[in-house]
């Protein structure tokens, strides 16, 4: 219990350092594409990770609709769960509107209100002309400006979270795993479930992650609650092999409101792996090599090479270091500066390593090397690591003084 204590101690300071890191989130870039499917320009935002510019990792990627409007509620939400070892980091491609009721519906229909009126879609139905602009235009486009890992995510609110499950059961290649809030599949009298429900029954086997979720929006005579259910029955009484999926109802919210839980639970649900296990003091079970076991069965599933994150490293190196292993401790912070190089805080965290093992000329040239790192990185943690060189050169004072006088 006390090794667990000092762990979560010394990883609440780490993570203060982190943070003054990137206090800022990263700001979007904004994109001008015409395309020629859909025969207009389109304005694409996009909002890279943190760290993005200093790293070379690839990263996945989450294409969404409705941009720019949940480009940063998403991009922080991941950021969240990053920062607490839920997830990678993501890529976040938003496509801002033009024609909605065009793009994100995949059949021309009206809507018969319950008093008897129709409200007309005249330019409904073009949902595969536009996943033909994500898939010939967009995504060659992204993959060829960015560091992109082979993994992608939709993720789509509304008409956008109808287009999500349209995109799985028709163009099942093209993501990886789907986000459908609040899929409006009451749409043309419920054509997309029916056919959602075909597919399922007759695909065996499904490696994708699906998530799709529900607010207050099943109150009569709304016919989105029932729809939501039947889907929901579906996938519970035989979903294809390999399929991860999960679904939530959240009665509390309304159906603007609803999309901030629900894209932090559909990223859970897709990243629920994620997590290293560990023992009853909390540490990787297996400790250095059971952590790099868990990333590599991770990049099995993800189809790409995950390396063990870098804050996940220095937090086992931390942990050793609280259970006085100074040796694998360095052993392990040597390792992370293998992996991320480019990294001021690796070199830091080693120094620490070293200091506390009394090699303070090692420690000394690492903490300057972490300073010149975060001098070129502009970091935010330059202060902390100057304090740090300051210290370790008061202890080399001291033991000076202590071997003179000793003599």
């Amino acid at each position: 219990m006390k090794l667990r204590l000092l762990f979560l101690f010394q990883l609440s300071c780490f993570l203060s350092v982190a943070s003054a890191q990137e206090v800022a989130p990263p700001v979007p870039q904004r994109l001008d594409i015409h395309s020629n499917v859909l025969k207009e320009d389109r304005v694409i935002w996009v909002r890279t990770p943190p760290g993005y510019q200093q790293s070379k990792a690839v990263y996945p990627v989450v294409y969404q609709t409705d941009a720019p409007g949940h480009v940063n509620e998403i991009g922080s939400t991941i950021d969240f769960l990053v920062n607490n070892n839920r997830m990678p980091p993501l890529i976040v491609v938003g496509i801002a509107n033009t024609d909605r009721n065009r793009d994100l519906t995949p059949t021309h229909a009206d809507i018969k209100n319950p008093d008897g009126t129709v409200t007309a879609f005249p330019t409904s139905g073009g949902a595969d002309r536009f996943l033909d602009f994500i898939q010939t235009e967009l995504i060659p486009e992204i993959e060829k400006r960015y560091r992109t890992a082979p993994y992608r995510i939709f993720a789509g609110h509304s008409f956008g979270g109808l287009l999500a499950i349209h995109a799985l059961i028709t163009r099942p290649d093209l993501f990886n795993a789907y986000i459908a809030v609040s899929p409006s599949l009451q749409w043309d009298d419920g054509h997309t479930l029916r056919r959602a429900q075909q597919f399922f029954a007759t695909h065996a086997e499904l490696k994708k992650a699906l998530f799709f979720s529900l607010a207050n929006e099943d109150t009569p005579p709304n016919p989105m609650g029932e729809n939501f259910e039947q889907l929901r029955k579906t996938l519970a009484a035989g979903a294809p092999k390999g399929l991860t999926w999960d679904s939530a109802h959240y009665p509390d919210e309304d159906h603007g409101s609803t999309v901030l839980r629900a894209h932090y639970a559909g990223l859970r649900t897709i990243f629920s792996d994620w997590q290293v296990p560990r023992d009853e003091n909390g540490l990787p079970g297996g400790g250095l090599v059971g952590l790099q076991q868990h990333f590599q069965k991770l990049s099995e599933r993800f189809g790409y090479h995950i390396p063990v994150p870098e804050n996940t490293m220095n937090n086992l190196g931390y942990q050793l270091m609280g259970a006085k292993k100074l040796d694998e401790a360095i052993a392990v912070f040597k390792q992370n500066v293998e992996l991320y190089p480019g990294s001021a805080n690796v070199y830091d965290s080693l120094g620490e390593g070293l200091e506390a093992a009394g090699k303070f000329d090692s420690a000394t040239q690492n903490f300057q090397k972490a300073i010149e790192m975060a001098t070129k990185n502009n970091d935010g943690a330059l202060p902390e690591f100057k304090r740090h060189l300051e210290r370790v050169a008061v202890e080399v004072k001291a033991a000076a003084s202590k071997n003179a006088n000793s003599h």
